[in-house]
């Protein structure tokens, strides 16, 4: 069945749409993008029309349907915004790693239209239908284990009076986005058609989707069009907040320990790295030292270790992909929290390359092209700045605003295969 890893609960042998789609960027600085690009691709290759445009939830180590999820096409686990995950994780690797796989591969292809087309349509996810869909829409018999959650409209699984969750609304959002970034040119036409959806189903998650009494976003979205819980990690994380106050608000939400202490691993894994990338680093750093420490008795979940991953090379480093076809390969943001603290990676894999990376607080940034071709690093800095110094020579810096408002200055350096560039400000 090729290369996988574990990404269920310990002990299944076995790994799920949601934990694969989180894990992903974990795994591929580790250079797991091979095992990425597998488990992707067999869920893509799962979908079927007798399981109304489904994948399967949960496959295991013998490439079969997990028994402890299915019992048959009409008596199966499933979570809604699982399609619409494993299509975002599909281009954030694709991002990643450079691998036109998943742009090329029919196996995607077909993926990525079904689930922007039928998929959509089968389990009444349309902008004018989801306010008034029934909470388990494609019920195919009245008895078995799981025809109660044989599509639940979110990733909450804890309580059955609801429509929809808001993590629903920012799933199939980022989805859509993501498409119309990676599709071919048979597929563009298709991508346009679906942006208005995308921007009625943004309004929607801003509108119904948002408490004003609370200021932030509400987990679950009840048939009166009632919210309750929360839903603000995974609206962030998708980025599909808009409006500046409830980005606010939700940050605020998610800062306070008495929201994260409450809530499960899974929910709080998505938290450090998601308040790293929105400047919130003390309570990233709060949040990440409590997933990974030896008291918290779940630490072993496999989801776990691949945030903490994660959030260190994406969060502490800030390195990340540029855009497909951009100005730039990679980008480094410093986020550390003193002037006199160090990180550092080693051999990370992104694109075709390794890179080490050291960061001398937020003032410091070594690079080093270990192995692989030449590539335009662009050194990002926290502030305004008048220059930076590439190797002891000064250059104009340029500026740019991102998540929240924040200020960054930078410069685009070519670092050729073998080569240390140091850059400070």
């Amino acid at each position: 069945m090729g290369p996988w890893c574990e990404a269920a609960l310990p002990g299944r042998n076995a790994f799920c749409m949601r934990d694969v789609s989180h894990q992903t960027e974990g795994a591929a600085a580790l250079g797991l993008s091979a095992a990425n690009r597998n488990m992707v691709g067999l869920f893509a290759q799962s979908v079927a029309k007798s399981r109304d445009w489904a994948a399967y939830w949960e496959i295991d180590g013998e490439g079969r349907p997990s028994s402890a999820d299915y019992v048959s096409d009409n008596d199966f686990w499933f979570n809604l915004p699982a399609n619409f995950d494993v299509l975002d994780a599909s281009v954030r690797m694709w991002r990643w790693t450079g691998d036109e796989t998943y742009r090329r591969d029919p196996v995607f292809r077909r993926f990525f239209r079904i689930t922007m087309s039928d998929y959509i349509q089968s389990w009444q996810l349309t902008p004018d239908k989801i306010l008034t869909r029934p909470r388990i829409a494609n019920q195919r018999q009245t008895e078995g284990r799981f025809v109660h959650s044989r599509g639940i409209p979110s990733y909450t699984e804890g309580t059955k009076d609801f429509i929809f969750g808001t993590d629903l609304l920012a799933a199939e959002y980022r989805a859509i986005r993501s498409f119309n970034e990676i599709a071919s040119a048979n597929d563009k036409a298709l991508a346009q058609k679906m942006q208005p959806e995308a921007d009625a189903i943004q309004s929607l998650l801003e509108h119904v989707g948002w408490s004003e009494q609370g200021h932030h976003y509400f987990g679950i979205i009840h048939k009166d069009q009632r919210g309750s819980g929360s839903g603000d990690t995974l609206v962030l994380y998708f980025g599909a907040a808009k409006d500046p106050a409830h980005i606010r608000g939700a940050l605020d939400y998610i800062s306070s320990p008495t929201y994260w202490k409450k809530i499960n691993i899974e929910e709080e894994s998505y938290v450090p790295l998601t308040l790293f990338r929105y400047g919130r680093n003390e309570a990233a750093y709060q949040t990440l030292a409590d997933i990974s420490s030896p008291q918290n008795n779940r630490r072993e979940y496999p989801e776990v270790s691949y945030a903490v991953i994660a959030a260190i090379v994406s969060g502490v480093i800030g390195l990340s992909p540029g855009p497909i076809s951009g100005d730039y390969d990679i980008s480094t943001i410093s986020r550390l929290p003193t002037g006199h603290d160090q990180a550092a990676l080693t051999r990370v894999s992104i694109l075709q390359n390794q890179l080490d990376v050291t960061h001398t607080g937020t003032s410091t940034t070594l690079l080093k092209n270990t192995s692989g071709p030449a590539l335009s690093w662009r050194a990002e800095f926290p502030g305004t700045l008048t220059d930076v110094k590439v190797d002891g020579k000064a250059v104009s810096a340029k500026h740019s605003t991102i998540a929240e408002g924040i200020a960054i200055s930078w410069t685009d350096v070519t670092v050729a295969p073998g080569a240390t560039v140091v850059v400070t400000k």
